[in-house]
């Protein structure tokens, strides 16, 4: 029984010190590669048209 309390409070009590960073980190990259994408390709002009047309359209009406 001791063996289960310990391997169970082992993987419930650890340090979390540092994750944060290295999750902000991997956050950071997803939006640089989502961002380099967008500017590398005509997507990003695509989609600028498209929410210029829907400006328009709500101004319009």
């Amino acid at each position: 029984m001791f063996w289960k309390n310990a391997a169970v409070r082992a993987m419930t009590v650890r340090s979390d010190r540092g994750q944060t960073a290295f999750e902000y980190l991997g956050i950071i990259m997803v939006v640089v590669v989502i961002i380099g994408a967008i500017v590398g390709t005509d997507i990003g002009g695509n989609i600028t048209d498209k929410i210029i047309e829907q400006i328009d359209k709500v101004k319009a009406g």
